[in-house]
């Protein structure tokens, strides 16, 4: 097994694995409580965000978490280094989080966050750019593999099986750099598993039988039996462009938010229309609370974050209200 190399211990790093072994094995109570009394601010890039029944994790120099929305950050845990490229949990699955590094491969935490063990055996050892736990059953995991395609687990990434090549846009394979799994049943009464790349957002049912591309036509297939929708507002229709994030309440299915270098576009029709809901900043990481689907966050990489508590129709700076 190989473990990541971690960068030079500093004053803040060694306060932040004191904190995190206190959580973890119940230190002295007066370490805790010191700790957890510390709020800071989250350094580095900010490459993940997710909700774990309603607390707000951030991937930067390690795992940070929050329990008002983004007000206030305790570093959480180092992770499995800095290669962090993705989170992903499931309201179903309190404290169960995966991340998707380049460098370590898949990576579990069984404890919201604190300790951190390989999940991906039996996967490429490549760069992981992207991980979704499925929306209909949370043992069923996807991992996008970089230059390879979508690896699916049916038990709780206890083993592996490749499911899909790379999407294919402009006839050519595209790797994934953002998953979603959404949960309507629709056209050939599946589950659809979308993947946001340099080109745009495809999606997938999960037969796994052919990606379709939302700019292709302006309106994906239902079914490769059913007829072609009518055109799409140009207007309306997502950018062929890098799509950072995706994110989905499995509650709202229909509902979804993509990151793009112009900022945060919104569909309430399951991919078939969008509109630009947040212009402030370019390609953020995006997150939906899956306890409040009208809480949305964003934070670009230098770490500034807003937050929307209306479904993105108005953004500010994070409040605890």
């Amino acid at each position: 097994m190989t473990f990541a190399r971690f960068p030079a211990l500093s004053r803040r790093r060694l306060l932040t694995g004191l904190g995190a072994a206190a959580f973890s094995f119940g230190g002295p109570p007066g370490l805790l409580r010191a700790f957890a009394g510390t709020a800071a601010r989250p350094t580095g890039t900010v490459t993940a965000l997710a909700f774990d029944q309603g607390k707000l994790l951030l991937a930067a120099a390690g795992i940070w978490i929050s329990a008002d929305g983004g007000v206030n950050f305790l570093p959480r845990s180092e992770g499995p280094g800095a290669a962090v490229a993705a989170l992903a949990t499931h309201p179903d699955l309190p404290g169960v989080l995966y991340l998707a590094t380049t460098a370590n491969g898949l990576m579990r935490s069984l404890d919201a966050g604190l300790s951190w063990h390989p999940a991906g055996t039996g996967l490429p050892s490549s760069p992981m750019d992207a991980v979704a736990i499925a929306a209909q059953d949370p043992q069923t995991v996807y991992v996008a593999v970089r230059g390879d395609g979508l690896w699916q687990s049916k038990d709780g990434a206890k083993s592996w099986d490749f499911a899909m090549d790379r999407p294919l846009v402009d006839k050519v394979e595209v790797d994934v750099q953002a998953l979603a799994s959404v949960g309507s049943l629709s056209g050939m009464g599946g589950y659809w598993v979308y993947a946001g790349t340099a080109k745009g957002v495809s999606r997938v049912p999960d037969c796994f039988c052919r990606w379709s591309s939302l700019e292709s036509s302006g309106a994906m297939e239902v079914s490769t039996g059913a007829a072609k929708s009518a055109p799409i507002d140009p207007a309306l229709r997502l950018p062929h462009l890098s799509v950072a994030s995706l994110a989905v309440a499995p509650s709202v299915p229909e509902v979804q938010f993509a990151s793009l270098p112009s900022g945060v576009w919104k569909t309430e029709d399951t991919g078939a229309t969008w509109r630009l809901v947040n212009k402030v900043l370019a390609s953020p990481i995006l997150a939906v609370d899956p306890l409040e689907p009208n809480h949305v966050v964003a934070a670009d990489a230098g770490g500034a974050i807003l937050s929307s508590r209306d479904g993105g129709a108005t953004w500010a700076a994070p409040s605890a209200a």
